[in-house]
């Protein structure tokens, strides 16, 4: 298991890549994607993957928050979608070069939150009967996907139009079988056809940004204060919630102590006490709302455009 207070996931930009033997989709920004749609919260039927993370939280303190900038944010059910979406066509591009290409299966190993904002673990740790089970830590959820499928080198250049599946590896020659080689692969074309290449930076970049502002306002550090003071007298000298993880070592190799799950508890139990979950949600969601006036237009213009891909990508699979 992972043991973090707060966890990015990748982004959900189309840009295509090839990374170990198996494709992805990752994102143009350093803190993941955006989008527009509030999907989540249950895997598609039929593919034995654990539950996608609700939109909103469910349960515990941070229940039923959701942070202003969080509707410029593509949830993860709706990135698997796209993903989904850009295998399909990728695979009927290489049928054309007389190859089965079959993808790898998508979304076995869900984020611990549904977009960027991670809101469960946004102010350190939040959910009380998680934090029984996992302390710290995020629990076990991941699945082992089934092994990729190995591809010849020709399948590689036309799939990729390079000659390896490797980041930096040469381009591969424009032809196979007397038939041009579209840019990039049959995964260059599939990506091209959900539609055009996204900056989802944006609204990553301003809500990290929020975070690290909101921590200077004084009703913030008064609630950080008084929570530490909590946690003092529980026997714990901590400065910060972002810090609280930090108090007991990873002793067991990656599974929850009782030492941590005490300290979890504690954690949650100082901030229900000093309402700081509730107060540092208000101060960056007023962050937010003036991020988003000073940014209205390229964020309205994201918006679209990911509701754009996330609609060509359903039609592509069918569904409505």
């Amino acid at each position: 298991m992972t043991r973090t207070w707060w966890a990015a996931r990748p982004g959900t930009a189309l840009v295509a890549v090839v990374t170990g033997g198996t494709l992805a989709l990752v994102g143009c920004s350093p803190h993941g994607g955006s989008g527009a749609s509030a999907a989540g919260g249950a895997a598609p039927s039929g593919t034995g993957a654990p539950a996608w993370p609700a939109a909103v939280p469910a349960s515990g303190l941070a229940k039923g928050l959701a942070l202003p900038m969080e509707s410029y944010m593509e949830p993860y059910a709706d990135t698997v979608v796209v993903q989904q979406a850009v295998d399909r066509l990728a695979a009927q591009c290489m049928k054309r070069y007389g190859y089965d290409y079959t993808a790898p299966v998508r979304g076995l190993t869900p984020p611990p939150s549904s977009d960027d904002s991670n809101m469960t673990r946004r102010y350190g740790i939040t959910d009380q009967d998680l934090a029984a089970r996992f302390g710290y830590f995020l629990g076990d959820s991941e699945q082992t996907p089934p092994p990729a499928q190995r591809l010849t080198s020709a399948e590689t250049a036309v799939l990729t139009g390079r000659l390896a599946i490797a980041r930096g590896a040469a381009k591969a020659p424009t032809k196979a079988g007397g038939k041009t080689i579209p840019e990039d692969g049959c995964v260059g074309e599939a990506t091209r056809r959900i539609g055009p290449r996204i900056d989802a930076s944006l609204a990553s970049r301003l809500d990290y940004e929020s975070l690290r502002r909101s921590q200077s306002d004084p009703r913030v550090l008064a609630a950080v204060d008084a929570w530490s003071r909590c946690m003092k007298a529980k026997g714990y000298t901590v400065d910060s919630p972002l810090n609280a993880a930090k108090l007991t070592p990873d002793t067991d190799h990656g599974q929850a102590t009782r030492a941590d799950i005490t300290t979890a508890l504690a954690d949650i139990a100082c901030k229900r006490s000093t309402g700081l979950v509730k107060t540092w949600f208000t101060v960056e969601s007023a962050l937010q709302r003036r991020q988003i006036e000073q940014n209205q237009l390229p964020l309205t213009q994201l918006k679209q455009q990911i509701a754009s891909e996330v609609k060509a990508a359903t039609t592509v699979l069918g569904r409505k």
